[in-house]
């Protein structure tokens, strides 16, 4: 099965920004030619960059979290 991370990211940030105590303002999934990031921004205008190169979309979810907390 093939995995659509741009897509999860897209339907996890939805998720987030309505249900979260953390004040996110948005997520973006970025690809270099060899990394893929997730990059959380924040409605403080701060961004945190996660590697999530080679992640399932479970474990772009457990990288999430671990930035978070």
């Amino acid at each position: 099965m093939h995995e659509n991370k741009k897509e999860f990211i897209r339907d996890l940030e939805t998720a987030l920004i309505l249900y979260s105590r953390v004040d996110i303002k948005g997520l973006e999934y970025f690809q270099t030619e060899y990394d893929e990031y997730l990059i959380i921004k924040f409605t403080t205008g701060w961004e945190k960059k996660v590697n999530i190169t080679g992640d399932s979309c479970i474990a772009v979810m457990h990288d999430l979290y671990r930035a978070l907390v």
